[in-house]
């Protein structure tokens, strides 16, 4: 076995023994038990449980990312790269609830390591976002506004529908419910708007 799959085995071990105990009561010896490992092993990958959990939420985003960037090829306007955008997230979180519950709801608040790196995510999302608004507004497919605050609120939106869906099982199916978030968002960021005005 090479180090890469090791190391991603042993990622693969944590998800599951994170899923099963929760991040605070899981341990080092738990996930190489659940990888089949020794506990020095692990060592040789991670230096503690908070970096392998901190492994574990960069493969998520970078997986999500590259989904995103794949979503939004050959999308003809602006809008429908957004939209693509949403639907790629709430794609991602859907076909991997049991990360998404560590990644969103066990991770946050845990450790500062992690938030910042949530946080500095959060906001390379929130760019993305705030880039196709402006050039939506720059082509009149919006109205003027604050693409910033547009941006980080409808990502807010996305994120608290997401969270409900994990914590209380609201949306029962969160995919089933990606036409009505999606139509909010645009809604939210005045699609429309700049065409009834022309009118």
């Amino acid at each position: 076995v090479g180090e890469q799959e090791r190391r991603e085995s042993l990622l693969a071990a944590a998800k599951a023994v994170f899923a099963r105990e929760g991040y605070h009561r899981a341990t080092v010896r738990d996930i190489a038990r659940e990888a089949g490992v020794a506990t020095g092993t692990f060592y040789l990958y991670f230096s503690s449980k908070e970096a392998c959990l901190l492994g574990l939420i960069e493969e998520f985003y970078r997986r999500l990312m590259a989904r995103i960037v794949e979503a939004r090829a050959g999308r003809g306007s602006v809008l429908e790269k957004l939209a693509a955008s949403v639907a790629a997230v709430v794609r991602a979180f859907a076909g991997e609830r049991d990360l998404a519950r560590i990644v969103l709801i066990q991770a946050a608040g845990a450790h500062p390591a992690f938030d910042a790196r949530l946080a500095q995510l959060h906001a390379d999302f929130a760019r993305l976002v705030e880039e196709d608004l402006a050039e939506a507004v720059d082509a009149g497919l919006l109205p003027p506004q604050d693409t910033g605050v547009t941006a980080v609120a409808l990502i807010g939106a996305v994120h608290e529908v997401i969270v409900a869906w994990l914590r209380e099982g609201r949306p029962a199916d969160l995919e089933a419910a990606l036409p009505a978030l999606s139509s909010f968002c645009l809604r939210g960021a005045g699609a429309g708007v700049a065409e009834r005005r022309v009118q």
